[in-house]
């Protein structure tokens, strides 16, 4: 599970900045203070660029970043078309297909049939007819 963030005052964050000058061990200071070395960094870093400003600025996104969750715009509707028409058309393709091998095995089948009886006896049989002469 994991732990809610802490959230630091601006007097904690200003003299752990002090402190850190000062201190021999970083790794030290930041176990002594119970935070993470890297929030000792990232404090310096922002009171040397704003001052004490900087360490009140709250979590999340600095004020003026852009959003990189801009997506880029979705298809036009000329675009929309064009893919369902090659879906339609992809379809069509698969019909044609299918047709064609049924009717190559047809033809195949026709013709195997014609040359089989070809071979049949030439005699015909006589006529079996059940009316009276």
């Amino acid at each position: 599970m994991k732990k809610k963030p802490r959230s630091y005052s601006t007097d904690f964050k200003q003299e752990a900045v002090r402190r850190m000058a000062q201190a021999t061990s970083i790794t030290g200071l930041a176990t002594e203070l119970g935070i993470r070395r890297k929030f000792l960094y990232k404090w310096r870093d922002q009171f040397e660029a704003e001052g004490r400003a900087g360490l009140e600025r709250r979590r999340g996104r600095p004020p003026g970043s852009k959003s990189h969750s801009i997506s880029p715009p979705g298809p036009s509707a000329a675009e929309l078309r064009i893919a369902e028409l090659e879906r339609l058309l992809g379809r069509k393709q698969l019909e044609v297909d299918f047709l064609r091998r049924a009717f190559e095995q047809v033809r195949r089948a026709a013709s195997t049939r014609t040359s089989d009886e070809s071979k049949a006896s030439i005699t015909r049989s006589k006529s079996r007819s059940r009316s009276k002469e």
